[in-house]
């Protein structure tokens, strides 16, 4: 009853207040009551595993709390934030959790810095002139909805309260953070504590993770809540140089914005504990899209197509006892856009020079293709146009184009009086009016035509 009508408490500066852009303020959005939020939807998944539901509507009529198939053990997780001070970091503690599942905020009586005027008014020490009791229902500031982005809901929900007793009422099992031992109280790595966390939440307990200030972190009062300590390991905390502030290794690894070499920023901390217990609760999968990689079989038939597809542009190479692939190849086949069967084997016997040459190609382009792993539906392209390019081949007119411009090189050579041209000379000469680079085989042939 005491947070339903702390949070229900709107100042007239507060509903009254605007940005200077003109543009609607939210301050006064910021201090609604969380149990006025009850029928938002993305409120849905925390009705399950014992989250206390925020009225009436989660109960059943026989008593029971009602379930749903979205939940998780994370709608069992709480963050509470003991006395924030940045709006940056508010603001990117909310984005980073809605990231990470967890969607219950807590929010102890924040520092002026973070909250709208009036309440951000402190005195010559820059402390707070109001009393927690004021703060905690205060309105955040606007930076802290900015750097929330998307999350900025989350702000909006969060339930806010004058000490960290009433933040924890209904929980059953709190881990605070700190970046030291302390006594009578076990520590676990960040990770040994989510799985702590973990099995609490898995068994419908509900369990929390506490922060401090960003300049002093939890005080001794509110340490002793805690059933377990939780540290994130450093470089600084695992190097033995650190703890010499003199050498130079302590002083590269001392993180510059705080007193101590192991200190995280606010939202950085939340940042690591979120992701930790994301992956603890086995909800942090990811996968790419769902195609299938080509076999070794249908690599070696793609190479025997592609190898095909390189011969039938041999030019004159039917004329010198050769074949061209594509004779065997059949028009409907190359219209195909999945993974084929052809084996690109040509119909007739070449000469042996020809074969080692064609030996190397198919080396070559196993090779390319044995170089990493290829979807099927990205072969397919590959197998369209080798079966495309052999199919039409016999219809490119590209012998004859070739011939005829020789037997013209000659014929006017001849008429001039002039010696035969040599193999360069039909070699530039073709490439010129052709656009077409003959091999030294083909050029062979072409001559001899």
């Amino acid at each position: 009853a005491t947070m339903r009508a702390h949070a229900t408490f709107r100042p007239a500066s507060a509903r009254h207040r605007a940005p200077a852009s003109g543009s609607k303020s939210r301050a006064a959005s910021t201090a609604s009551s969380r149990t006025c939020r009850a029928n938002d939807p993305r409120r849905a998944r925390r009705l399950r595993f014992g989250a206390l539901a925020p009225d009436a509507e989660a109960v059943a009529g026989d008593g029971h709390e009602e379930e749903r198939d979205d939940a998780t053990p994370l709608d069992n997780v709480c963050f509470v934030l003991c006395r924030p001070q940045g709006p940056q970091n508010i603001g990117g503690i909310a984005r980073v959790m809605q990231n990470f599942g967890v969607t219950d905020l807590r929010i102890v009586a924040p520092e002026p810095g973070a909250l709208a005027p009036p309440f951000d008014a402190a005195d010559e020490y820059d402390r707070a002139i109001h009393p927690p009791e004021v703060r905690a229902r205060a309105p955040l500031s606007d930076e802290a909805h900015k750097f929330a982005v998307h999350a900025d809901w989350l702000l909006r929900d969060a339930r806010r309260c004058a000490t960290a007793d009433e933040a924890l009422a209904d929980v059953a099992f709190v881990a605070a953070t700190t970046a030291r031992p302390r006594e009578n109280l076990s520590i676990a790595d960040v990770r040994a504590a989510s799985e702590v966390l973990r099995r609490h939440a898995a068994n419908g307990t509900k369990v929390a993770v506490v922060f401090g200030n960003e300049a002093t972190g939890l005080t001794n009062d509110e340490l002793a809540r805690a059933n377990l300590g939780v540290m994130i390991a450093t470089s600084a905390a695992a190097s033995p140089a650190a703890s010499s502030p003199a050498s130079a290794s302590s002083r590269k690894k001392r993180y510059t914005g705080a007193k101590g070499a192991t200190s995280l920023n606010l939202s950085m901390a939340v940042g690591v504990v979120a992701y930790e217990l994301f992956q603890a609760m086995g909800e942090g999968e990811v996968s790419g899209f769902g195609t299938r990689l080509m076999t070794v079989d249908e690599r070696a038939r793609l190479a025997d197509e592609l190898a095909g597809a390189r011969r039938s542009l041999d030019v004159l190479r039917r004329r010198h006892g050769s074949a061209s692939a594509s004779a065997s190849a059949s028009p409907d086949s190359a219209t195909g856009d999945s993974i084929g069967d052809g084996n690109g084997d040509d119909a007739t016997t070449t000469s042996e020079e020809d074969r080692l040459l064609d030996e190397k190609e198919a080396r070559a382009i196993a090779r390319v293709l044995n170089a990493g792993p290829i979807a099927t539906k990205d072969a397919a392209v590959l197998f369209q146009l080798a079966r495309r390019t052999r199919s039409v081949e016999p219809y490119s007119g590209v012998d004859e184009a070739v011939v005829d411009e020789a037997t013209d090189l000659f014929a006017r050579a001849a008429a001039a009086g002039k010696p035969r041209p040599g193999n360069k000379t039909v070699l530039n000469h073709v490439r010129e009016t052709l656009g077409l680079s003959l091999t030294t085989r083909e050029l062979e042939r072409v001559v001899t035509a």
